[in-house]
């Protein structure tokens, strides 16, 4: 059994979806203990738990400790089982993170999958729904991955009430080192049971920025709430409005982050995910903005199922 110290590096969710989902694929049983401890509010909070739950689901097997709170957590996988799956946070936790935990396992099952998860599709310290669908999902098809995805339902903190739908297929991933830049910036703004206005304050910070013609998309959700995505290629920029944030902040915050990432091929964010990827075939590569921690300690995890050797030169990111 691997044992992996939740507290180590980040710190963070991303070492328990990371653990589990290696832990599926390569049939290797995993022990995470110190889950979140430095955190604020230490151990599984519900998104957590969802992902694990999923895991569990798709690929049977055993799942220990799976409690609110429980700082140990313990998976023992089985065999992958494709089909049609339906799980609920009960929160506004983020379905774009358990998505990301369960799509790396299901490419590996014999058949096709369709997952609905509800939650929360816009809230902090995750992906978005639309930087899910505009950046991460081409990033993947680009690899070779079939899957595809839309949208439900939006979702906000503190209500949530989101709902996304993932079609999976069986499929082989294509390593790559050429990444393509894109033609342009895109983008669109998401009003949920908001005014017209803050939307056009975001729209006027953009075109100030020479970013034209972005699509504004006004909702009824279940809680007030605001996102605006600019992208090119596979490097995103995803921001959140919140309450004493100003619209413009907003957007601005969007356009200085696509900035940093625009000369690699792929943001940050998207970095420390597609690592997973290619560390599963053992080869390509890529260059980032920002070797962040997240990245760090996927690396970190991955060598403790894999023996992928993988190489960071400043900015770049070699595997063999």
């Amino acid at each position: 059994m691997i044992e992996i110290d939740g507290s180590k590096g980040e710190g963070g969710g991303q070492i328990i979806r990371t653990s589990l989902t290696l832990s599926a694929i390569t049939q290797k049983p995993v022990k995470i203990i110190n889950i979140r401890k430095n955190r604020p509010n230490p151990g599984l909070a519900m998104q957590h738990l969802t992902a694990a739950k999923s895991v569990r689901s798709v690929c049977r097997g055993t799942l220990e400790e799976a409690e609110p709170g429980s700082t140990i957590l313990i998976y023992t996988p089985g065999e992958i089982i494709g089909g049609k799956y339906d799980f609920n946070i009960g929160t506004a936790g983020s379905v774009t993170l358990v998505a990301q935990t369960l799509i790396p396992i299901l490419i590996n099952a014999k058949k096709p999958s369709t997952i609905r998860i509800k939650g929360g599709t816009h809230v902090f310290k995750s992906p978005g729904y639309d930087y899910f669908e505009k950046v991460f999902i081409p990033a993947l098809n680009y690899l070779g991955i079939k899957i595809s995805s839309r949208l439900i339902s939006t979702g906000y903190y503190p209500k949530g009430g989101g709902e996304i739908e993932l079609t999976i297929e069986p499929s082989e991933i294509i390593p790559k080192d050429e990444w393509p830049k894109g033609e342009k910036i895109q983008g669109f703004i998401r009003l949920g049971s908001l005014p017209t206005h803050v939307g056009i304050r975001e729209k006027k910070i953009l075109m100030e920025n020479n970013i034209e013609g972005v699509p504004l998309i006004e909702e009824k959700t279940l809680s007030m709430g605001n996102s605006l995505l600019i992208w090119k290629g596979f490097k995103g920029a995803y921001s959140l409005g919140q309450k004493g944030k100003r619209a413009e902040d907003v957007a601005q915050e969007a356009v200085d982050s696509l900035n940093n990432n625009l000369e690699f091929d792929l943001d940050e964010r998207l970095a420390d995910q597609i690592i997973l990827y290619l560390s599963l075939k053992g080869k390509g590569s890529f260059t980032t903005s920002r070797i962040t921690n997240h990245l760090k300690t996927n690396i970190e995890i991955i060598s403790k199922f894999l023996e992928t050797k993988i190489k960071i030169e400043t900015n770049k990111v070699s595997l063999s």
